[in-house]
């Protein structure tokens, strides 16, 4: 299986997705006003939400007074999202517009999920407007809720090979953003770095988000027997654990925010 064969098995089943939605949706929310902010989107703004998932984006940008329009290559995902908003099922390496159409062109946590992220970066130069604003955020290097499972995977010996993927925080690297705006013809703007304590109701909350809501750690996750699968989950809730805060728990997480103008 190849990584964009794992990624399309993942969020075409509906409970992978329904899972996704459920248990990464407050976890995440902290980054969507940045990004939107980040990419200029006020009142009348056309904004493509590439790999769109459950639609907060869109949602958030609508709340703007913004005219979204929700892309992803799941129905299982464009499904649960809000059906007032225009929704277009593709891949974000070829998308089904003309060149200039939106003025806004924005991905929450997309990246990582593309086996062509700059083809992604490309084509959203492609379909934003002259004077049109693109951004995407990544997982930060430094977003320690995100190498918990992976850490604990490798400190108990059972990371197994899977299909090579883009680099997990590849574009969260000092410059890696500016570079590959400058690749797709767009002027870099600055970077930005968001910080906050990810919420979890539970200790186990993290293990769900991945065992159930997550494709390529998933997909690691499942390839274990059920004796190393107990294993791990023991390790990752203990680990959480270490950020109780009363009867919750709060993980460091950072995302990385690259924009670039259209001239």
């Amino acid at each position: 299986m190849t990584f964009a064969e794992l990624e399309r098995a993942a969020w075409n089943d509906p409970k992978v997705a329904v899972a996704y939605a459920a248990l990464w949706r407050d976890f995440v929310a902290p980054s969507i006003p940045q990004l939107l902010d980040a990419a200029l989107v006020g009142p009348g703004d056309s904004v493509l939400d590439v790999a769109a998932g459950p639609g907060p984006v869109s949602a958030a940008a609508a709340a703007r007074g913004a005219r979204p329009v929700a892309l992803d290559f799941s129905m299982a995902m464009l499904r649960l999202g809000d059906p007032a908003i225009p929704k277009i099922r593709a891949g974000a390496a070829r998308i089904p517009a003309r060149d200039a159409t939106f003025d806004r062109v924005v991905s929450n946590l997309g990246l990582l999920h593309l086996p062509e992220p700059d083809a992604a970066i490309r084509e959203a130069a492609r379909v934003v407007r002259p004077g049109g604003v693109v951004a995407f955020s990544v997982w930060g290097p430094d977003a320690l809720a995100l190498t918990i499972v992976p850490r604990a995977l490798a400190d108990l010996g059972l990371v197994r090979p899977g299909p090579a993927g883009p680099g997990f925080f590849r574009f969260g690297e000092p410059g890696a953003f500016e570079a590959a705006m400058r690749d797709a013809g767009l002027v870099p703007m600055e970077s930005s770095r968001v910080a906050w304590n990810g919420p979890l109701a539970s200790s186990d909350a993290l293990w769900r988000m991945f065992h159930e809501g997550s494709a390529r750690t998933r997909a690691a996750i499942l390839a274990l027997s059920e004796a190393d699968q107990a294993r791990l989950k023991d390790e990752v809730v203990r680990r959480v654990e270490s950020f109780r805060e009363g009867d919750r728990y709060a993980v460091p997480t950072t995302v990385v925010i690259g924009r670039g103008r259209r001239p």
